[in-house]
């Protein structure tokens, strides 16, 4: 997307609205709010392969239906950014939602493969486009020097639909006639996100109209190009890729795998898990700004990469439950430390366009990892071999960060004048 370049002028180094540096400003809050609702329309297909197999679909549709959603948004991010601004980026989230909104109350009506694939590119479209202007609307408000608190803080309004969602979605599934009845539940809770965008339109307008017209031009390709040959920055989009294909496989494959084992409500897993990520979040996400990425990014990715194959191995609900905790600590880490490393590894005015760029390999991770699922599923494989092929994704993201972890550290002691190790 066009790069919203911070201020180089007014309040403090780094505080993108000129303002003394803050999180919990009216558009931050505003962008929370509408995230939380935005993601209760994507975490109510947690049960989408079940859903696929109750349908009849052939099995061998199911892994590329649950991937085309996320690969459409993969092909139009890029097209997308080339269009969104910060003074327009609240009207395309509203164009988004009212598309992702016609998506869901289209879904108990599409039963074929031809009318799912139609749905599944329709509620891609809308979802792309209005998580397009949340970031870029979110990168201009955030402070740089509170990145990695914001980061996690934003990523909460994520999380809890997954920790909510699926555990209410199967209290009320055995009253709905079918999953595509409880998809387009989900609905009307689009209605309070479009009263949110009034007042956070204006706002957003008003701060696109206070900055110069020099840093509001979008970047030209070779400066695209310089950007991505940064240090590090190549790695982060690979190994944010990587983590979401694995994160992926668990958010499709778990629910099948929880029933398997006895789980009364396998919703739960996602809320554990969730819980673990929002409470280290919430209590510790200040810390986050004071680590060493790098060093912690490693760590959380290694042990991923041990837990997720023992997911297989869970022989009760309870264990799985217990693990789900793990996991969601171990998310808690990754993902604010790669977006917060992304922009002190980018130029400054890339920081938004690589930010972008993480987000496009969240389209790629969502398609790869379903697809790939689906694709394993169908050939004969097992949960457990699925959730061994995560651990795998698992460390080779770790594998991506080790480099760009020394790179900042490099950084780091240019900055303080120490001389190198």
């Amino acid at each position: 997307m066009p790069a919203i370049p911070l201020p180089q002028s007014g309040g403090q180094p780094d505080s993108p609205t000129g303002n003394p540096a803050g999180i919990w400003s009216f558009e931050f809050l505003a962008l929370c709010g509408v995230s939380v609702l935005a993601f209760c329309n994507i975490a109510i297909f947690y049960s989408f392969y079940t859903y696929l197999a109750e349908l009849g679909i052939p099995p061998a549709w199911r892994g590329p239906l649950l991937a085309l959603e996320p690969f459409t948004a993969l092909l139009v991010r890029p097209f997308l950014g080339r269009f969104l601004t910060l003074g327009n980026s609240v009207r395309f989230m509203r164009a988004g939602m009212a598309l992702a909104t016609l998506a869901l109350v289209c879904y108990p009506f599409a039963r074929s493969v031809p009318a799912l694939a139609a749905v599944r590119v329709l509620h891609g479209l809308g979802f792309v486009t209005v998580v397009g202007g949340l970031m870029g609307t979110l990168t201009a408000v955030l402070p740089h020097e509170k990145s990695a608190q914001g980061f996690g803080l934003f990523s909460v309004t994520i999380l809890l639909p997954y920790a909510l969602m699926p555990p209410f979605v199967e209290l009320v599934l055995p009253y709905l006639p079918g999953h595509g009845a409880a998809y387009a539940l989900a609905a009307p809770l689009m209605l309070p996100a479009f009263l949110l965008l009034r007042p956070l339109g204006r706002r957003t307008r008003t701060l696109a109209a206070a900055l110069h017209p020099a840093q509001m031009l979008k970047p030209h390709w070779a400066e695209v190009r310089a950007g991505l040959a940064q240090p590090g920055v190549a790695l982060l989009i690979l190994g944010n890729l990587c983590l979401v294909a694995a994160h992926s496989i668990v958010f499709y494959f778990m629910r099948d795998f929880a029933v398997l084992l006895g789980a009364g409500n396998p919703g739960l897993f996602f809320t554990c898990s969730s819980a673990a990520t929002i409470g280290l979040r919430v209590m510790a996400g200040h810390l986050l700004d004071r680590v060493d990425k790098g060093r912690v990014l490693a760590w959380a990715f290694l042990g991923l990469g041990v837990l997720l194959p023992l997911f297989g191995q869970a022989g009760a609900p309870l264990l799985l439950l217990c693990m789900a905790v793990l996991y969601g600590t171990g998310m808690a880490l990754t993902m604010p430390l790669l977006n917060a490393s992304m922009l002190q590894v980018s130029p400054p005015r890339l920081r938004a366009f690589n930010a972008n760029l993480l987000m496009v390999a969240v389209d790629a991770g969502f398609f790869a990892g379903p697809f790939l699922g689906g694709m394993l599923m169908a050939a004969g494989w097992t949960h457990a071999g699925l959730f061994s092929v995560g651990g795998g994704f698992m460390l080779a993201a770790g594998l991506c960060v080790l480099p760009v972890g020394r790179e900042m550290r490099r950084r780091d002691r240019e900055k303080s004048g120490e001389p190198e190790a």
